[in-house]
């Protein structure tokens, strides 16, 4: 035991958790099996003939199976990593998170700043005569403000949408593969898709297209930043642009489009 109480074997856990891919040995005939509990960030080592993942959830997967034993880790210890691996994944998700609230601050608070702007530069350019009306007659053009400034951000409007809003970054990551926004809302009758928990339609699609679909040859792992700039940042890796990805999303933007042409014929009878 450390000076501290703490096994110092924890220090061992915590580095080989900070540096994935988090690779293991398993035999040749639990290769399958292997792979199939490494998911979407499985990676295996040629050199090394090891199979390896970058998830925590995976790794976690992975140690109950008794099929893979990750390198370095005596077998003592594992009932304390697959703890710390939770753990981990709960920072990094609570790390995630205060970095979106704090961009969607940042953000909301130069929204502010913009409308005060607007707002001040339209009341300047009104004539003066107007000024010498009563105190309370100024409050009448109020609406009339109001509605120019939908007509300046209209992304407002959207408030109507049915769920949840899309952050900024699943909305351009779904128009970067090719959603059109008629599939993104057909998306919400199709139940294969998986649970919707706190997800919004662009997230829910997101997450079904990375887990289904696989690069056709390996590809480099995003960076921290990378993550930080993706729409998830649990996504070490790029979603797939592959044929049958590229399929997928084309048979959807069709099947979407024939629901609304069926659905305007249907409202105009």
């Amino acid at each position: 035991m450390a000076d501290n109480g703490t096994p110092p074997y924890l220090d061992t856990l915590e580095e080989y958790l900070d540096n994935p891919p988090y690779y293991g040995r398993s035999t040749h005939q639990d290769n399958v099996a292997v792979r199939q509990l490494c998911g979407p960030t499985g990676k295996f080592d040629y050199e090394r003939k090891m199979w390896g993942t970058s998830c925590e959830d995976a790794l976690r997967n992975l140690i109950s199976s008794q099929k893979w034993k990750p390198v370095g880790i005596e077998r003592a210890w594992y009932a304390s990593l697959m703890r710390a691996a939770q753990a981990h994944r709960a920072k990094a998700e609570a790390q995630w998170i205060a970095q979106q609230e704090a961009e969607a601050k940042a953000a909301k608070e130069a929204e502010t700043r913009k409308r005060a702007a607007t707002w001040l530069g339209d009341a300047a350019a009104r004539p003066r005569a107007k000024a010498k009306v009563a105190p309370t007659a100024p409050v009448a053009p109020a609406p009339a403000i109001a509605r120019a400034s939908w007509r300046d951000y209209p992304e407002e409007k959207k408030s109507a949408r049915d769920g949840l809003a899309p952050t900024s970054m699943e909305a351009s990551e779904c128009a970067r593969i090719g959603f059109t926004e008629e599939a993104i809302a057909y998306s919400r009758r199709l139940d294969d898709l998986g649970p919707r928990g706190s997800l919004s339609d662009e997230g829910r699609l997101l997450r079904y297209f990375s887990l289904v679909f696989e690069h056709d040859e390996p590809v480099p792992e995003l960076t921290r930043e990378e993550r930080r700039a993706s729409w998830n940042y649990e996504c070490r890796w790029p979603l797939p642009d592959t044929a049958e990805s590229r399929e997928y999303v084309e048979k959807l933007n069709e099947k979407a489009a024939e629901a609304a042409a069926e659905a305007a014929v249907e409202a105009a009878r």
